[in-house]
């Protein structure tokens, strides 16, 4: 995962499976990173149909590549206390420190350039071909997501009320 590469089908099915039976699920609930592939999206088909339990809608954020880069490469995460800051959206006040503990700041790996643009090659070759497999069911909702968060986040919003 450090690395920007994607955990094995297997692995990550086997985990939903249990998951998804779980009774906190019976009665709906939303997917957030699964499926990643199109195995995964066939499997998540079959678990779904033995639970009697549709797919009603996928929500497709969509970001541009560059702008990924810049949000991501720009996080920091305090190693005392965990708190998250960007240096271009969030900035702590001292620049390199916490400014709710004063710890030391860092950037994690998998929010390195290298790693990042090794995250999107997977995506564009191992996840984008989702949009197609749901778009011919008609599911795919797309949601522009170079909006301000809380603009993105009225969107889902509507989409998930029926809007």
């Amino acid at each position: 995962m450090d690395a920007g590469k994607l955990v094995p089908d297997e692995v990550v099915i086997g985990i939903m499976q249990d998951r998804l039976k779980e009774s906190d699920c019976k009665r709906g609930f939303i997917l957030d990173g699964f499926p990643r592939t199109v195995a995964q999206a066939e499997a998540l088909e079959k678990m779904l149909e033995e639970l009697k339990m549709p797919i009603d809608k996928v929500l497709a954020l969509e970001v541009p590549d560059e702008v990924l880069l810049e949000r991501l490469t720009g996080r920091r995460t305090c190693k005392s206390c965990g708190q998250m800051y960007h240096i271009k959206f969030d900035p702590p006040k001292s620049g390199k420190n916490c400014d709710k503990c004063g710890g030391e700041l860092f950037q994690r790996d998998d929010d390195k350039e290298e790693t990042i643009k090794n995250r999107l090659t997977v995506y564009h070759a191992q996840t984008a071909p989702l949009l197609d497999f749901y778009g011919k069911k008609g599911m795919v909702v797309k949601i522009d997501g170079t909006k301000a968060p809380d603009e993105i986040f009225t969107s889902l919003i509507k989409v998930l009320e029926g809007k």
